[in-house]
């Protein structure tokens, strides 16, 4: 499974590396893509071994307690549906 979460600020350089060591050792997760100047992190995990709320706990624990799931929205959220 990949989720996408949000945070409220962009990402600096050392963002990177702090969250990437506290989402690496929970069991489960595969792989993390984001870069600095982005507010945007995609993790790809094993749902059977972890889930959105400990990637999120793990995240506040390294100090981003504003790291949210983003919203799952269609192609651009503007006609899909309509």
């Amino acid at each position: 499974m990949q989720q996408r979460f949000q945070l409220s600020t962009p990402l600096a350089f050392a963002d990177v590396e702090r969250i990437t060591n506290s989402l690496c050792v929970l069991p489960g997760v595969q792989g993390i893509d984001m870069s600095p100047g982005s507010r945007q992190i995609q993790v790809a995990f094993d749902e059977t071994l972890t889930s959105p709320e400990a990637i999120v706990a793990a995240a506040a624990q390294a100090g981003y307690g504003d790291m949210r799931g983003a919203p799952t929205v269609g192609c651009c959220g503007g006609c899909c549906g309509s």
